[in-house]
């Protein structure tokens, strides 16, 4: 802001006093604004669905499934069932369930969060949403990442992680897919990706 306020030309001795109370009184402003801020970030954290205190973290590893067709019902009695992802292959090193993904917790869930790994070089928006019973949107987030070695502006390769907390209501179901940007490859037209693991909270 400050910057702004300098590039203002001065147009003359006789205004000089004026941009000076201008300058000050702007700063102010900006001031008191800036001070708002922190309210509005840290507020956000503090935001939890009905019933989602402290709650138990599970974590389930698609490892543990083996390579090859995926049981649906393989982590059903941790909470979760698939119902999206059939496969099961290896993706930058690691056995993951090859996406896009979805499923259904049971109980329903207080926060979720995903590792992936893409599985052909380029960018890509990964979004991870999650619903409740009804079917509501409680929650949703989109990122989009480079792993190309190609574009000057790649990201390191390997695995990230995606996750949704805050969420209005406790989720139900969840849905993780991804759209292709581009890529240094003109073959690649497409990105695959895997999830290695999956960890959520229950109350």
């Amino acid at each position: 802001m400050s910057q702004i306020f300098e590039r203002q030309p001065q147009r003359g001795e006789n205004r000089t006093g004026q941009l000076k109370h201008l300058k000050v009184f702007l700063s102010l402003l900006v001031s008191v604004l800036l001070g708002l801020l922190p309210a509005q970030v840290y507020a956000a954290p503090g935001l939890t669905a009905p019933g989602c205190g402290s709650g138990s973290s599970q974590t389930i590893d698609f490892s543990t499934a083996g390579q090859g067709t995926f049981d649906s019902n393989f982590f059903k009695s941790q909470g979760l069932v698939l119902t999206q992802g059939d496969f099961v292959g290896f993706v930058q090193g690691d056995q993951t369930l090859i996406g896009p993904v979805a499923g259904t917790f049971h109980p329903s869930v207080c926060s979720i969060s995903v590792r992936v790994a893409p599985a052909f070089q380029g960018t890509a928006a990964y979004t991870l949403k999650a619903y409740s019973g009804s079917g509501k949107v409680v929650g949703s987030t989109t990122m989009t990442v480079t792993q190309d070695l190609g574009e000057a502006g790649s990201g390191p390769f390997g695995y990230f992680t995606i996750e949704l907390t805050g969420l209005s209501q406790k989720a139900q179901t969840f849905t993780l897919e991804n759209q292709f940007i581009r890529s240094s490859f003109p073959q690649t037209t497409q990105i695959s990706f895997g999830v290695s693991s999956i960890t959520y909270i229950t109350h």
